[in-house]
């Protein structure tokens, strides 16, 4: 075996290999992106909204509630599910003692049950809020005859 004697104790390492740093670097940021879009889809309640052509943008306000229902029937109030009537009126009780203003956002699934958003409609004037919405989108564009 032959040993280097080109090497000298007294220097030191003149350079760094970067390259497993930023190999481990993009191995996380693929965790975090993935990780973060499965996060995204478990809390949120899939709704796929009815088509509207007259639907206007809402003006951004600080004080309202939003209640979703799913085609199953899932209910939320503000992106927290719940189980009973009892729970939305004390959820939009506590709304309205914030602030008489509230608007309701009732946001259905166009293959949920219209009873179901109707029944939404009553539990927001039933707790005396005066002005509601319902969230729609805009149609999707056709695409240009050629």
């Amino acid at each position: 075996m032959a040993a280097d004697t080109n090497l000298d104790d007294d220097e030191g390492i003149n350079s760094i290999n970067v390259t497993p740093l930023v190999d481990v670097m993009l191995v996380l940021l693929i965790i975090f992106m993935v990780t973060t879009t499965k996060i995204q889809e478990s809390e949120a309640l899939a709704i796929d909204k009815p088509d509207a052509q007259t639907g206007q943008k809402l003006e951004p306000k600080q004080h309202h509630i939003l209640l979703s229902c799913a085609k199953d029937g899932k209910l939320e109030v503000d992106h927290k599910p719940v189980d009973s009537d009892a729970a939305i009126k004390e959820a939009i009780t506590r709304k309205l003692a914030e602030g008489r203003d509230l608007q309701g956002i009732i946001q259905c699934d166009e293959e949920a049950q219209v009873k179901s958003m109707i029944h939404l409609v009553d539990l927001l004037r039933d707790a005396g809020v005066k002005k509601y919405a319902i969230a729609t989108e805009k149609p999707k564009a056709s695409p240009a005859p050629s």
